[in-house]
């Protein structure tokens, strides 16, 4: 009981450092609503009893400063055959699983134009380091992470401040709320995932696979780590430890027991299809179509893509490595004129490795727990290569941010791959800080701009037809 309590006293002080520092970073952003409150609007409507906007109401809105009705909301039109009047209907559709956490308090405040969303956000998102730390320490209790309790807390605050969850949890706005909620359940998910040994971690898995579906889908992908876990918790006379991964893998079979890990594969698994079924069901209420997630429908200028490659295509791959893996800030020229920083950055953001270098480290792991590390890139490889078939990079953004989709396995991942600590890693980790700081504090706020370029121009396409396209690097 007593190293319980130690432990949970370290995550809520875990917890209560990333929320001061980024409720101080997210300043007056936390007096009001932001102006994409997609998923407070949502709760509102369904306070109203219904799924959308009148053309009308969300026109109206927009007039007075309460929303952007140009940035990524679906857009229905159906034609009334009796009139042959044009109605448009506005959506929100972003998976509705936020603004379900958003609802009671939407409906306490009245309204979300009186909702602070971003208050929301920033008192959630030091929840994800917390579980994450929890997490970890789970590990190394099973004695599959040979860190120090303060080594776990030092990587849980460093995924707080050295990624772009730093610069995400300070936004508010609805394509970053979603980053924050999704962590916060992968940080669960993690936790349930280390306890597969009980039936109700098992179920609060799936629950948490299920939340994280209607969140950021990329995170059904994850369900893998859960299957290996509960395939270890079944073993007969536990885990062979200390012996080569194939030996490990031959000697698991022969002590499996099929009864047991089918029935926490089935805890889990029940919950991830009822999830499943309800986005099915969602789809059908609003588009009539339960395959038509909404996506297909935004009013945003990259649909004219969308409709010739897809919302996922190996069209889109190239771009987003780049982006990923390669985008560099820009050194601009000593005589740049002031309105131009002499350092800009994209607003398809920067390579992982120059946001977060410390995860150069897991290109050479130990060969500690090599079937953990196996699992964990098997939960964040899928999601990453999804990701990166998307038809958007994450513009506007600091950092690539879809990176908020799996870092949190990645460092489970730094936590078990025994890489030392050294003088070498830590530099590289107060650098992750500091850049990320800077990017808290600038990205999307007024007296920064000359540090960003945020740039489009069109273009002919392969049939000569002209399109619009972002650009990831400043003009020479």
């Amino acid at each position: 009981m007593g190293q319980l309590r130690r432990r949970l006293t370290f995550a809520l002080g875990i917890y209560a450092i990333v929320t001061v520092v980024f409720a101080w970073i997210a300043g007056d952003r936390l007096n009001g609503h932001t102006m994409n409150n997609h998923f407070a609007i949502q709760a509102e409507l369904w306070k109203q009893g219904q799924w959308s906007m009148t053309e009308e109401d969300i026109a109206g809105r927009h007039r007075r400063r309460e929303v952007d009705m140009g940035n990524d909301w679906a857009v229905v039109r159906k034609t009334d055959p009796v009139t042959h009047k044009v109605e448009a209907r506005y959506f929100n559709s972003f998976p509705v699983f936020p603004a379900v956490l958003m609802y009671p308090f939407v409906s306490m405040a009245g309204s979300a134009l009186m909702f602070r969303d971003a208050l929301f956000v920033v008192a959630l998102a030091g929840l994800a380091p917390a579980l994450l730390f929890l997490a970890m320490e789970r590990l190394r209790d099973q004695g599959r992470s040979g860190r120090t309790e303060k080594e776990h807390a030092f990587l849980a605050l460093l995924y707080a401040f050295g990624t772009v969850y730093f610069f995400s949890s300070v936004q508010g706005t609805v394509w970053f709320a979603a980053h924050v909620v999704a962590a916060v359940l992968t940080g669960g998910f993690l936790l349930a995932c280390f306890h597969a040994d009980k039936l109700w971690a098992c179920v609060l898995a799936g629950v948490l696979v299920g939340c994280g579906y209607h969140t950021r889908p990329p995170f059904l992908l994850a369900a893998g780590l859960f299957a290996f876990e509960a395939a270890r918790a079944s073993l007969r006379d536990g885990a062979v430890e200390g012996e080569g991964l194939i030996a490990q893998l031959k000697g698991a079979v022969g002590r499996l027991d099929k009864k047991a890990v089918l029935l926490r594969w089935a805890a889990f698994g029940v919950p991830v299809l009822v999830a499943i079924g309800i986005s099915f069901s969602i789809n059908k209420a609003r588009f009539g179509d339960a395959g038509e997630f909404g996506h297909t429908l935004l009013n945003v200028v990259w649909m004219e893509r969308v409709k010739r490659y897809g919302l996922f295509s190996y069209h889109y791959l190239s771009r987003n490595l780049h982006c990923a893996f390669t985008l560099l800030p820009v050194i601009n020229p000593e005589n740049a004129p002031p309105h131009v920083g002499r350092v800009q950055f994209s607003g398809m953001g920067m390579a992982m490795w120059v946001t977060t270098p410390v995860l150069l480290w897991l290109l050479w792991p130990k060969k500690e727990q090599r079937a953990l590390q196996l699992a964990l890139w098997a939960a964040a490889l899928p999601i990453a290569l999804q990701d990166l078939l998307y038809h958007s990079a994450g513009w506007v953004s600091f950092g690539y941010r879809y990176t908020n989709d799996f870092a949190p396995y990645l460092f489970v991942l730094l936590a078990v791959t025994g890489v030392r600590f050294s003088g070498l890693f830590k530099a590289a980790a107060a650098w992750a800080v500091a850049i990320n700081l800077f990017g808290a504090v600038s990205f999307q706020r007024k007296g920064y701009e000359k540090y960003y370029f945020l740039q489009t121009y069109s273009v002919p396409v392969y049939d000569g037809t002209p399109s619009l396209q972002s650009a990831t690097f400043a003009p020479d």
